[in-house]
């Protein structure tokens, strides 16, 4: 058995279901941004409102609910007048924000990838057009 076979990842067709659901727990706007913001430590559901610029209250609770609900993020109510909340990552949480982190690394490379096949294709398409382009002298000596 080759080295590149020894480290390939196996997978199964049942698999996609678990990813399937993986990536439908990050994929409503606003997790994956949660998250990134709770893996630089507890915040107040006031300071989530602050540095998630556009999110509503009602869609932050959401997500926040369905994360904890899934022992991906923890609420910690204190006992004060008025009531603080305060919500962080779990182990599982701090595991997912890693994997983040790889993913990131991953659309980084495919992006710069694109950029370059874009670059290709729009010189290889601006040398098409120069072969078609026609100057008025072509066109009254085709007529």
């Amino acid at each position: 058995m080759s080295e590149s076979d020894s480290t390939r990842v196996r997978l199964t067709r049942e698999d996609a279901v678990l990813i399937d659901f993986g990536l439908s727990v990050l994929s409503p706007r606003w997790t994956t941004e949660i998250l990134i913001n709770l893996a630089n430590g507890p915040r107040r559901t006031t300071q989530l409102l602050r540095d998630l610029k556009g999110v509503s209250a009602k869609t932050l609770c959401q997500r926040l609910r369905r994360l904890s609900e899934l022992n991906i993020v923890t609420r910690k109510t204190f006992a004060e007048v008025p009531p603080r909340v305060e919500y962080d990552l779990t182990e599982e949480g701090h595991s997912l924000a890693g994997l983040l982190s790889q993913i990131k690394d991953l659309g980084d490379r495919l992006n710069r990838i694109d950029k370059s096949r874009i670059n290709v294709d729009t010189t290889e398409d601006s040398l098409d057009d120069s072969e078609l382009s026609f100057t008025p002298a072509h066109v009254e000596s085709i007529l």
